[in-house]
């Protein structure tokens, strides 16, 4: 299935190459679902199923246009659910990008769309509950993401973990001549997966 609709493709390019927006996942919903874009229906986040199927084809385009972006050399774009914005362009952090995002892979694969019923997202859900009642504050994309910034993938040990954050913080540490941004996303993801690394 090809969810790749050149309208819903050509309002993110405005939005955020040409209007320069930075925008929560939830305000980009109700500014596509409003004049003059209306691309998504009123209802769609009216369940758990609907809205999933709305955020998945939004992350799908949000992440081909991020190629787009990276290829022509217009900017970075930052993909968050709690921020999503597009950044001058900066050779390192291009360089730093990671060969295999595990999240951007699962966006892009449209099979995941397809093979996502009510049943298997009622059991994301309560693995996400579950998690949260043993201690866990962040979701499983948050751990991929986390793992993809510091180049990991599971089983990791706590020392691996540090070996790898300083590694990374070498080469992208402010005092070191790199971007403080980066830096301080190494930092978080540092952060979250002492959690996970206890836990395992």
């Amino acid at each position: 299935m090809s969810l790749y609709k050149s309208t819903l493709a050509d309002a993110l390019f405005t939005i955020f190459v040409d209007e320069q927006q930075t925008l929560k996942e939830h305000q980009l919903i109700s500014l596509l679902q409003s004049p003059p874009y209306e691309l998504f229906n009123q209802d769609a986040l009216s369940n758990s199923l609907t809205l999933f199927r709305c955020h998945f084809v939004l992350f799908h385009h949000l992440y081909i246009l991020q190629n787009d972006c990276h290829q022509k050399n217009i900017g970075s774009l930052s993909i968050h659910t709690t921020k999503i914005e597009l950044a001058a362009f900066n050779p390192m952090m291009q360089a730093g990008l990671v060969e295999h995002d595990p999240i951007k892979a699962y966006y892009l694969d449209c099979t995941n769309f397809d093979n996502t019923d009510r049943q298997h997202l009622e059991d994301l859900i309560d693995s996400f509950w579950k998690k949260m009642a043993s201690g866990y504050d962040f979701s499983e994309e948050q751990k991929l993401q986390a793992l993809a910034s510091l180049d990991l993938q599971e089983p990791i040990t706590q020392t691996q973990l540090k070996s790898q954050y300083r590694l990374k913080q070498h080469i992208y540490h402010p005092d070191k001549g790199g971007d403080e941004e980066i830096s301080k996303q190494l930092l978080e993801a540092y952060q979250l997966l002492k959690k996970v690394v206890k836990h395992t």
